[in-house]
């Protein structure tokens, strides 16, 4: 299932600048606004410390940028020059920046699974104008559907998403065959983080995961989750 753009503001590119960060820094909020974008990285400690970021936990951070070029997915990463320049919080260009993801075109299909009296799809989200995995940040808006206990989702690359919904204990099934797509669909190369991430009512947190020598996934689940699966989940 394609889910095409509903129609944002038309950027303007203009010719590429050689220096984008100063060309940036020359123009007004309104004139930027709609090729801002939010891009995931593993470790963003080699970016310095000064970029518009959201840090998940070391290994995961979401970087508010720029966009340079509509052909690919060339961006600038974006830093504190640019929030004191236009006189703007960071919280302030990061919704503007979600905002513009609602309209970037992705497909999503349900993944067919094994595991035993699953009651919920695996789903695998592929970016189609811009690389898929930034949506976990929206995952509400992907989803569509009520979800008071989240979603666990992993990231085999930066334009793949895989989650599930959680709706009972019978979800927890599907964590062993969620970790063993991820293996599957991972390309060459390191994926954006091999941790299993849980959304929950907008929070997004990182657990570490391990191939289980029965075939399964260990992971390093934070206390809340461990809550979760053990005490609020509905049979």
């Amino acid at each position: 299932m394609s889910h095409p753009p509903y129609g944002p503001p038309q950027p303007a590119y203009g010719p590429p600048p050689n220096d984008v960060h100063r060309w940036l820094l020359s123009q007004p909020f309104p004139a930027v606004r709609p090729n801002l974008r939010v891009i995931l990285t593993g470790d963003p400690s080699a970016l310095g410390t000064d970029k518009l970021a959201y840090s998940i936990n070391p290994q995961l951070t979401a970087l508010l940028c720029y966009r340079t070029n509509p052909a690919n997915y060339e961006a600038a990463v974006l830093d504190v020059r640019h929030t004191q320049q236009w006189g703007l919080t960071k919280q302030d260009v990061w919704f503007a920046a979600l905002g513009n993801l609602a309209y970037e075109r992705y497909d999503l299909k349900a993944f067919p699974t094994s595991a035993p009296n699953a009651d919920t799809p695996v789903q695998v989200l592929i970016g189609q104008t811009w690389p898929g995995t930034a949506h976990v940040m929206r995952l509400v808006d992907v989803v569509r559907e009520p979800m008071p206990y989240g979603a666990v989702v992993m990231l085999p690359s930066p334009n793949t998403m895989i989650f599930a919904v959680l709706r009972s204990k019978r979800s927890a099934s599907l964590l062993p065959f969620i970790y063993n797509t991820f293996q599957s669909l991972r390309e060459d190369g390191d994926p954006v983080t091999d941790q299993m991430i849980w959304w929950r009512g907008g929070r997004v947190t990182g657990m570490s995961t391990q191939p289980d020598p029965g075939g399964g996934v260990g992971i390093r689940q934070s206390p809340e989750f461990s809550f979760l699966l053990d005490h609020e989940l509905p049979d």
